[in-house]
């Protein structure tokens, strides 16, 4: 699922979702969805916080990770593991990869078609029922190493 383009759209695809799935819609959920959307990065919970507890003061972190494991189990965003820094969190739904700095921690979105059905079958022999496949490359970014 791409993100919506307008706030409205947004709004109305979430709120259907939430129904269907028997969730409560609340004025947290919104806000954390419409910010998701409007942000082209990687956001862990405590941007998430930050940027919405400045519109709905009450907010709190426990609302906003247990909406991001929410939203993670609707299929609205992706946790990201970035090495030993704090999970982060990306909207874009499309299938892609991502390259994380071991130094700086910065995280990039990779897009490259690569077969990983190898990977997810050996796994399933393994008994484990895969319901994502992806690659995360760490390393170090030009920057950190100094040609940046």
């Amino acid at each position: 699922m791409s993100p919506p383009t307008d706030t409205p759209s947004a709004d109305r695809e979430l709120i259907d979702l939430l129904h269907r799935r028997g969730h409560r819609v609340t004025p947290q959920r919104v806000m954390i969805n419409r910010l998701l959307r409007s942000r082209d990065t990687h956001l862990t919970a405590e941007d998430v916080h930050a940027s919405v507890a400045a519109g709905l003061p009450g907010t709190s972190l426990p609302t906003v990770y247990a909406t991001l494991d929410l939203f993670a189990e609707l299929g609205l965003v992706r946790r990201v593991r970035a090495g030993f820094g704090p999970a982060l969190y990306d909207s874009r739904g499309t299938d892609h990869h991502h390259l994380v700095c071991r130094v700086c921690g910065a995280v990039r979105d990779v897009d490259v078609d690569l077969d990983l059905s190898p990977a997810k079958a050996a796994v399933e022999t393994l008994g484990f029922t895969a319901e994502r496949v992806d690659l995360t490359v760490d390393g170090v970014c030009a920057g950190c190493r100094g040609t940046g």
